[in-house]
């Protein structure tokens, strides 16, 4: 069995946020151009292995693996059951422009449009199988 945590293990201390989310690329150059120019991120900073973008408070770092290392998604990764992505959320009136944005460009959907409790989700997968949830609230703009 797993260890459980209790109370008396519990930190009274935490991060201030999340900093960075890294990504493994296999292509630098056609990453930075998926991220920039199909989902609207800012490029921060490059070099010749990485580069930091950024969208409204969060940044995401790119990183370009060798070309021996092999990072094809598993089916698993691919199936609309698998909890393992990265989510941001949009303004429910971009949600459908997103939608076809997407499907313009060839980018695999592996799930949705779904509708949640409180909005819609869209599941995609970048150019090397990183899952990505595009989601909007209905209270959006109560908390933006």
């Amino acid at each position: 069995m797993g260890t459980t945590h209790t109370a008396a293990r519990t930190s009274k201390i935490s991060p201030v946020c999340i900093h960075h989310i890294a990504i493994n690329v296999k292509d630098l150059q056609r990453s930075i151009d998926f991220y920039k120019e199909l989902l609207g991120f800012r490029l921060l900073d490059r070099d010749e292995h990485s580069a930091k973008l950024s969208i409204g408070n969060s940044d995401i770092v790119l990183f370009q693996l060798p070309s021996d290392i092999n990072i094809t998604p598993t089916a698993r990764d691919t199936q609309s059951t698998s909890l393992n992505h990265i989510a941001f959320e949009i303004h429910p009136s971009l949600f459908e422009r997103y939608h076809q944005l997407l499907l313009d460009n060839d980018v695999q959907i592996t799930f949705g449009p779904v509708k949640r409790r409180h909005g819609y989700a869209l599941y995609f997968l970048d150019p090397d199988g990183n899952k990505i949830e595009f989601f909007f609230n209905n209270t959006f703009s109560n908390r933006h």
